[in-house]
């Protein structure tokens, strides 16, 4: 363990993030080519049915297979999902050059994740001593799956239960004109949340490691854990997608108490202690029963 003065913990503060900023710059020069397979990526649930709906083909056929009458009984008649294909739509002259921009922005901010971790890192490493310093050989590889396998579940089961609960408002009278700045943006502003999101046992057993947070701290607190999903989910306006974002929240939170359980060392097993009260002082307190 290292001592640093404040303005030296300033300057080394302004020092990493000036690496980290360089380090997304050159990524996101690395991901240009890549924008437009990542923008037809975020478009597909316009083009496909959603997980539901395929689910729920597969099960209707499978009671029709198995249990005939019972389908005959119920007027059960399995058809395949059927999706209209949408086109998203842009009214600035240059808003899809903009658009391709913050994809390769955020496409580079998370090609540069790993490095941004290290970073961190590297900033925090001196006030630890060198057990604890070990602990960077799990922190960088756990940190980066855990972000993409965030994104992945978003991408693949969350994305499209979203925009396919958003077509279904379509009728005669009403038809969706999605608009490309907007939509894009909803996109990659959840997909940084729920990486974020799946960051949290890690970031919790590390505080656990280090002797800052107990299981029992954890275990009291399970009602203002879903109270603050509750609070971050209240940003977004539609129910599902509160409820898309309240729900992993607080089951990465379920999650992390498990994992400070088992892996946080004695830290985090061990029981908050209560002062002992102060040996009574003589000849005060209440006198002795008789």
């Amino acid at each position: 363990m290292t001592t640093m003065s404040f303005l030296e913990h300033l300057e080394e503060l302004r020092r990493r993030l000036i690496v980290c900023v360089v380090a997304v710059i050159i990524c996101m020069a690395v991901s240009w080519p890549l924008v437009p397979t990542v923008q037809q990526f975020i478009t597909r649930p316009l083009q496909e049915p959603s997980v539901t709906q395929k689910w729920s083909y597969v099960l209707e056929s499978w009671v029709t297979e198995k249990f005939p009458d019972l389908a005959h009984r119920v007027g059960l008649k399995p058809e395949p999902p059927k999706v209209n294909p949408h086109r998203l739509n842009y009214m600035a002259p240059l808003e899809p050059f903009f658009v391709q921009m913050k994809i390769a922005m955020i496409t580079g901010l998370a090609l540069a994740f790993p490095f941004i971790l290290y970073q961190m890192w590297l900033f925090f490493a001196p006030a630890l001593y060198p057990k604890e310093r070990k602990i960077i050989y799990y922190f960088l590889p756990v940190g980066t799956v855990a972000f993409v396998l965030g994104d992945f579940f978003f991408l693949k089961l969350v994305w499209p239960l979203i925009i396919s609960f958003s077509l279904r408002y379509e009728s005669e009278f009403l038809f969706s004109m999605l608009n490309l700045t907007q939509f894009v943006n909803f996109c990659l502003r959840l997909l940084l949340l729920f990486g974020l999101i799946f960051e949290l046992p890690l970031i919790l057993l590390i505080l656990a490691r280090v002797g800052i947070v107990r299981v029992d701290f954890l275990r009291r607190h399970r009602r203002v854990a879903i109270l603050l999903s509750a609070v971050v989910a209240a940003f977004h306006a539609d129910v599902l997608t509160m409820a898309a974002i309240a729900i992993p929240i607080y089951g990465m939170y379920e999650l992390s108490i498990v994992t400070v359980r088992l892996f946080g060392g004695s830290h985090s097993r061990a029981e908050d202690l209560e002062p002992a009260p102060a040996p009574a002082e003589p000849g005060l307190g209440p006198p002795p029963a008789p």
